[in-house]
């Protein structure tokens, strides 16, 4: 003898369940595109505003105790001279 199956009020559910998940997914979608355009369309930054976020970011690690003071500002040198265009590591006089 088959057994009967009653799985079209589950199967239901789950269409919807599925359309609903995709919905939810699209929106999210759309939310993280038009977040990543505003950021990419946005005007950057001056160099001197940058560095003084730089600074404060680490200096609240340093605060945090998640970095150490030296740690901090052999980094914001470091950050300081990629930034203003100052990457020149090789000392070589060729």
């Amino acid at each position: 003898m088959a057994r009967k199956s009653n799985s079209e009020p589950g199967a239901k559910r789950s269409a919807v369940r599925v359309v609903a998940d995709g919905v939810a997914a699209a929106a999210g979608g759309v939310v993280v595109a038009t977040v990543a355009a505003g950021i990419v369309m946005s005007p950057a930054q001056a160099p001197q505003a940058r560095l003084g976020g730089i600074h404060e970011d680490l200096q609240r690690a340093v605060a945090l105790h998640q970095i150490t003071p030296e740690q901090a500002a052999l980094f914001e040198v470091k950050l300081q001279r990629e930034i203003l265009g100052g990457t020149s590591d090789d000392d070589s006089t060729a």
